[in-house]
């Protein structure tokens, strides 16, 4: 009889999207498998925390089942996707976790395909590691460039009194949470602005020793906690992931302008009603103010690359 013929390769796809559906389901997560249209995007995972409470943080999962996807190379597999996969993947608006089923050890291997596509590192394959797959202990890890979750979700006050009293220690390194927030808004203050330049100010301004404000990596990791706090209390938008190729990857501090979420628009509004309060004992300024940034030309170089960029438009473009 002349009818539809379901392949084997549709039963062994079908048993990695269940396997990892069951998977997350243990663990506490959503899964919203893509009904129509799946173009290189399988569904998507969304964290919930211990206490059942859902923090907008979703991740997109690709799935892939068979021991044909993996090629063995000692500590690690590689994975060799299509071009068109690759593109589509590297610039998709949220993370992108690569899960692959091995039917030859029945585990789950995953990497978040989008962070390793971006690196400065890449390499011609995706590498999965062979102790990353989907177990309790490694499920968090499909948020990792999501954002934070090693801390508690506080409510506008408590998080105004954490930035206030997170102050580095070192004494010609004198910042605090919120000197670097208030200091770094700008745009109408719907934005927030952080880079080394902010950072050196206000700590040359803090600092009342008579020694020059110093720098390493206890200040570097005190910098990285701010950042991973202002994403964890979802105060603004930061791509964790690109910020992340900067600290892990290129091994440099991060800068960013990130908008502001709701929950910064009320921070800021907490702001301004602890200023009303102590008016009469505070500068006749406020920290909710916007702070334009510019990008400086400085040395001689600067001005050349000005010069070389004119010539170039002189030179190549179309004449009419």
């Amino acid at each position: 009889m002349n009818t539809p013929i379901v392949s084997e390769n549709y039963y062994k796809e079908r048993e990695g999207v269940l396997k990892l559906a069951l998977e997350l389901n243990k663990y506490g997560y959503v899964f919203r498998e893509t009904s129509n249209g799946d173009i290189g995007i399988d569904g998507q995972i969304e964290y919930i925390t211990d206490k059942g409470n859902s923090l907008g943080k979703i991740v997109a999962a690709q799935v892939k089942s068979g021991n044909s996807y993996l090629h063995d190379k000692g500590d690690h597999y590689a994975f060799y996707p299509h071009e068109k996969h690759k593109n589509y993947w590297s610039i998709f608006p949220l993370p992108v976790i690569l899960f692959v089923y091995y039917p030859i050890d029945d585990k789950i291997y995953f990497t978040d395909v989008r962070y390793q596509l971006n690196s400065p590192n890449q390499l011609p394959y995706i590498k999965l590691n062979k102790i990353n797959y989907l177990n309790e202990k490694t499920a968090l890890n499909i948020f990792e460039t999501s954002g934070e979750f090693n801390m508690p979700y506080y409510s506008i006050p408590e998080v105004f009194d954490k930035m206030l009293n997170t102050i580095c220690p070192n004494p010609t390194f004198s910042v605090s949470f919120l000197d670097l927030f208030t200091q770094g808004l700008t745009n109408i203050c719907r934005h927030i602005y952080f880079s080394m330049d902010l950072v050196m100010t206000i700590a040359d301004y803090n600092n009342k020793t008579e020694f020059g404000a110093s720098i390493g990596s206890t200040e570097h990791e005190f910098l990285h906690d701010y950042a991973k706090f202002i994403i964890g209390q979802n105060l603004a938008s930061i791509n964790y992931s690109d910020y992340l190729i900067d600290w892990r990857e290129r091994q440099l501090q991060p800068m960013f302008i990130a908008p502001l979420n709701n929950r910064g628009f009320l921070l800021l509004d907490y702001i301004k009603e602890i200023e009303k309060k102590d008016k009469e004992d505070l500068p006749e300024t406020t920290l909710v103010r916007e702070r334009f940034i510019e990008m400086k030309f400085f040395s001689s170089d600067d001005y050349a690359r000005l010069e070389l960029g004119k010539k170039i438009r002189e030179k190549l473009k179309t004449k009419a």
